[in-house]
């Protein structure tokens, strides 16, 4: 038998695999006896590491080692593969057919005086020199791989310090991110972070059993590892299905894709209750579903970053480390390729990249989610400066007039408030109400364009030289506005009172004269004539909707009689009360048939005979007594009373023409209307059916429109005309 020399220890340490003979136990049931006499054994010819893979049955090995006594040295039979859960040795003497020696690995792990290491070590006992057979009996339920090699002490203790030294590097770098994700996820309250901490301690508790310190120094029975291994790796997988689920988004992966990894949830949530029961086949049954789990993380990461998930790069990187470090791993301890330190270190190396690739895909994502948070926040901004924009040119529509934009009536009772809680320094003040008539005039002749323009002119002449005036007061501050439009064709300005300033009558009529002047309306000329109605604070009014009223009220007062200036007084009042008693009162009238129709006979003065009549409408009231036809007529105009009015005197002139006609007078009989029944469409329609009804020729009938309103839809005035 071939047999390896240590005499002159050129070495720290022997590859004894190409010495090596090996005989398969299937039975389990071989003893040292029986082998000691069996002839068949097997010469590992090829030098390589045995590897069984996942196999049922024990192994024997058998190889002759030639040792010198030294006093400097001492010698270790090492199997570095943590993951062998029983191991016994034998040296035995062949010249003297004696055991010198045995042991196994509980045995050797419980000597204090054994060097603790995570590799099974069985120390050579100094005793034993010479030509020495060692049989070595193999069984475990992982992977039965079986490197042999001998060690010095001085090499057994330098490999032991660079592989601590590197396994040190490998959990501190897992242990660094554990800790880190772990604090973004009791920051951030995100599960997906919980799921990547639930990741990384599963791949701790199962590199702790493959590396062989979890057996060492943690759980210390290596009989436990066979239920930490298989559980960690269904939960490594597990808790990375539901972290990739998680992180990749669901919008991202198809439906199809999602069922089957959380089918593949399950399956290893199953796979970690059997190897609780039946922990043997566990190992092999965790790594079938693992690799199958693994591809279908790595499947979901590139379906993700085709779907434009800018952090699946980093994902797919990772499990790629992740896939191929295992791999080779998986292919080794199943025994499809031969072992070497990279087969041995390629899971380490992948899952501490994966750890790291995937932490850098974390800090990715809370780059990108920070990113769209600005960017929300941006947009947030951008819509509450245009909420905040829109509510500003809101509020200027609504204090605003739309043609002139200048200050409207509600701005103008927010000043007058201000005015009346001395918040601007005046004991006294006056409101000047403007309204100048024309315009409606041009509006309903030249069109409502034309009179807006105008009207636009007028105010802003009017502001321009109100703002030299020191007795002018701003309506708004901010933009310089000295007058407010309260209606279309009015205006309204204020002007402090007191000594040291003008009268309100001469500073009123001061104004009004600035626009007698003529002014160019569509090639004609037109001269602008207001009317005044003026409101002193607080002699008429300590409230702003008071004065308001109040000039208004003496405004109206002015179309009365001549003037065209009016200061407020009770008197207006009481005719105010009395016009708005008359409209009343004209409902009831025209309804219970009150009003009188009088005739003014019209002859013709080449034959002196009776031709015609005009229809007058006269009013004997029971509360008023006797009310002037331009009294009611015009609270009929204003209150909206036409059509009902000139419905009435339209059926009673009828009739009485009706009359005429049925007694052989034949006559012709003028009716007033106003222009506010020219506007109507039904006007026609209704003087026609009245005709029908009272049997009258049309042709005997003559209307004629009245010149005290104006109109704005000229031209429907024009179509019923």
């Amino acid at each position: 038998m071939e047999h390896i020399q240590t005499e002159k220890a050129a070495y720290d340490f022997y590859n004894l695999n190409a010495f090596v003979s090996y005989q398969v136990d299937t039975s389990r049931t071989l003893a040292l006896d029986d082998v000691l006499t069996s002839d068949a054994w097997v010469r590992n010819t090829a030098g390589h590491v045995l590897n069984f893979g996942f196999v049922d049955f024990a192994v024997w090995l058998k190889l002759r080692v030639n040792l010198a006594q030294y006093s400097d040295q001492r010698w270790h039979l090492v199997i570095p593969y943590p993951l062998l859960q029983k191991v016994a040795i034998h040296a035995y003497d062949p010249s003297a057919g004696r055991v010198l020696w045995s042991s196994d690995l509980q045995t050797v792990r419980r000597d204090p005086h054994t060097f603790r290491s995570h590799n099974i070590n069985f120390p050579i006992p100094d005793y034993i020199n010479g030509e020495v057979d060692f049989y070595i009996r193999v069984e475990s339920t992982t992977s039965l791989q079986i490197p042999v090699e001998l060690w010095t002490v001085e090499y057994l203790v330098s490999r032991q310090n660079m592989e601590a030294l590197l396994w040190g590097v490998y959990f501190g770098v897992i242990v660094a991110l554990l800790l880190y994700n772990s604090f973004l996820f009791i920051s951030m309250a995100d599960v997906t972070y919980g799921y990547y901490v639930m990741t990384l301690l599963s791949i701790v508790g199962l590199m702790l059993s493959i590396s062989g310190l979890g057996a060492r120094y943690v759980w210390l029975n290596a009989d436990l590892t066979r239920y930490v291994l298989p559980l960690s790796a269904c939960f490594t997988l597990f808790w990375l299905l539901c972290f990739s689920l998680r992180f990749l988004r669901s919008e991202s992966l198809g439906t199809v894709l999602q069922l089957v990894m959380r089918i593949m949830c399950v399956v290893n949530l199953l796979v970690a209750v059997y190897v609780l029961y039946v922990p043997d086949n566990g190992a092999f049954l965790a790594g079938c579903v693992g690799a199958l789990s693994m591809l279908l993380v790595l499947i979901a990461g590139i379906s993700a970053l085709i779907s434009g998930i800018e952090i699946a790069r980093y994902f797919v990187f990772a499990t790629a480390a992740l896939v191929f470090g295992s791999s080779l791993y998986l292919a080794n301890i199943f025994g499809y390729i031969e072992p070497s330190q990279l087969t041995n270190h390629a899971f380490q190396a992948g899952s501490m990249l994966e750890a790291l690739l995937f932490s850098f895909a974390l800090a990715h994502r809370i780059k990108e989610e920070r990113r769209h948070k600005l960017i929300a926040m941006e947009k947030m901004k951008a819509a509450q400066h245009a909420i905040v924009q829109v509510q500003d040119q809101a509020l200027q529509q609504a204090l605003h007039d739309p043609i002139t934009h200048y200050p409207n009536d509600s701005l103008l009772l927010n000043r007058l408030g201000e005015l009346i809680d001395h918040r601007s320094g005046y004991d006294s003040f006056a409101l000047a109400m403007l309204y100048f008539p024309q315009f409606k005039e041009i509006s309903s002749s030249m069109g409502r364009r034309l009179a807006e323009d105008l009207f636009a002119r007028v105010s802003a002449r009017l502001n321009q030289e109100l703002s030299t005036d020191i007795q002018t007061i701003t309506v708004e501050k901010s933009a310089r506005f000295y007058i407010a439009v309260t209606e279309f064709g009015s205006l309204a300005l204020l002007a402090k009172m007191g000594e040291g300033y003008r009268s309100i009558h001469e500073f009123i009529d001061r104004v009004m004269q600035l626009h007698e002047t003529a002014i160019d309306v569509g090639g004609t000329s037109a001269r602008l004539k207001a009317k005044c109605g003026i409101a002193i604070y607080p002699k008429h009014g300590d409230r702003a909707d008071l004065l308001v009223q109040h000039a208004s009220a003496a405004r109206d007062y002015c179309f009365r009689g001549s003037d065209n200036i009016t200061i407020y007084s009770s008197d207006i009042d009481a005719f105010g009360r009395r016009r708005l008693a008359i409209a009343g009162e004209l409902v009831e009238a025209i309804r219970v048939r009150e009003l009188d129709l009088y005739l003014q006979p019209q002859f013709d003065c080449r034959t002196n005979r009776l031709c015609g009549a005009e229809v007058l409408l006269r009013w004997n009231s029971e509360s008023f007594g006797v009310v002037s036809p331009v009294e009611f007529i015009e609270v009929a105009e204003e209150a909206g009373l036409m059509p009902e009015l000139s419905r009435y005197v339209i059926e009673e002139a009828f009739n009485l023409l009706h009359g005429f006609n049925e007694s052989g007078q034949i006559l012709t009989l003028s009716i007033n209307l106003s222009i506010q029944n020219l506007m109507e469409a039904k006007l026609i329609s209704f003087v026609t059916s009245m005709a029908e009804l009272h049997m009258v020729n049309l042709s005997d009938v003559v209307f004629e429109v009245t010149e005290t309103s104006s109109s704005d839809n000229f031209e429907t005035v024009i179509e019923n005309l």
